[in-house]
């Protein structure tokens, strides 16, 4: 660091979004900033959101991702009924029948929660490699999924 004092797990997370998951999430079409990625479609809401964990501390940060499908008809129709809705949905909430929404971990072959590791000392190669490959083989053909149905 420039002030000489030591890197923090958060700074180690900032800059692993900045520089190798979100040109990552870029190349596959997303569009976004910071931990919310929408993936660009005329009739339905696609969105990828970065969780922290609560257990998250000064020496490590844990997160994991969530995908929301939302038809936007359907979601406009929606907040009429329910005017609290926000204008686009957020990947990081469930809203019922109204968009769909899982943990990535469940769209994993493993079908169990999924958490990634960072701190200042943690290697961000692999890790972004994980989220990205996870992204690119589970989160979009869900996505695509969702799209048809």
């Amino acid at each position: 660091m420039a002030d000489g004092s030591a890197p923090t797990a958060q700074q180690a997370f900032t800059s692993l979004m900045r520089a190798r998951i979100a040109p990552g999430l870029r190349a596959l079409g997303f569009k976004g900033s910071g931990q919310t990625y929408e993936l660009p479609h005329l009739e339905t809401w696609a969105l990828i959101g970065f969780q922290k964990a609560a257990r998250t501390t000064a020496g490590q940060v844990e997160f994991t991702l969530n995908v929301t499908v939302a038809d936007k008809l359907g979601w406009a129709q929606a907040r009429r009924r329910e005017p609290h809705l926000p204008a686009r949905p957020s990947p990081n909430t469930v809203y019922g029948p109204a968009a769909w929404h899982s943990h990535i971990g469940r769209l994993l072959p493993a079908d169990r929660d999924t958490w990634w590791t960072i701190s200042a000392t943690t290697d961000p190669e692999p890790v972004a490699r994980g989220v990205i490959s996870a992204v690119t083989e589970y989160a979009l053909p869900a996505i695509r999924e969702r799209r048809r149905g």
